[in-house]
């Protein structure tokens, strides 16, 4: 699975940072009181990921990194899934001479 996760922001009540997978969509992140233990947090998150994983993780370091990547990969994901078939084109054709 591919996961981009965001910085640590501040937020009402302390600071934390969210997850985007193309499955699941946006995740907001737990919020810490303290910068040090959402950064101690996101980094124990990047290692666990990456420890022995197929998974491709993608740690972004500002917010418009992480806007511009989610919006991206979110484009991707619908233009596979809008592709055609490989020989959609053949068998429409094949279809048509057959039933006319």
């Amino acid at each position: 699975m591919q996961i981009v996760l965001g910085p640590v922001v501040a937020r009402k009540g302390g600071y934390a940072f969210d997850c985007w997978t193309p499955e699941e969509g946006l995740s907001p992140g737990y919020t810490y009181g303290r910068i040090e233990d959402a950064r101690y947090a996101r980094n124990i998150e990047i290692r666990s990921r990456n420890n022995g994983s197929s998974d491709q993780t993608i740690a972004c370091s500002t917010v418009d990194e992480f806007v511009r990547l989610t919006l991206d990969l979110r484009g991707r994901q619908q233009r596979a899934w809008a592709a055609p078939l490989p020989n959609a084109e053949e068998e429409r054709g094949t279809m048509e001479a057959v039933y006319g």
